[in-house]
């Protein structure tokens, strides 16, 4: 549900820059680099907040990594046996 919306509200922005921006290219650079900053600091903080909505519903697990083991051969007096060694 909240991508959806994410998309709508995005589709909105959009469709209001279309609408609303599209008369002649009188840019003059006192705005300019602001509104790039501005999209750049918009479009970062949508992308993490899309990013960390699977991340923030999700279940935290706790996860075990098992320890690395090998099989050596250790002599005896009787003969050798198989000892398994885990680090």
């Amino acid at each position: 549900m909240r991508m959806i919306l994410a998309a709508i509200a995005m589709a909105a922005a959009v469709a209001f820059t279309a609408v609303f921006a599209s008369s002649r290219a009188t840019a003059t650079p006192a705005w300019v680099a602001p509104v790039i900053v501005g999209t750049a600091i918009v479009g970062v903080g949508v992308g993490a907040a899309a990013a960390n909505a699977a991340a923030a519903s999700s279940p935290r697990a706790e996860v075990y990594v098992e320890p690395t083991c090998r099989i050596i051969l250790e002599r005896t007096p009787y003969g050798t046996r198989r000892v398994r060694v885990c680090d």
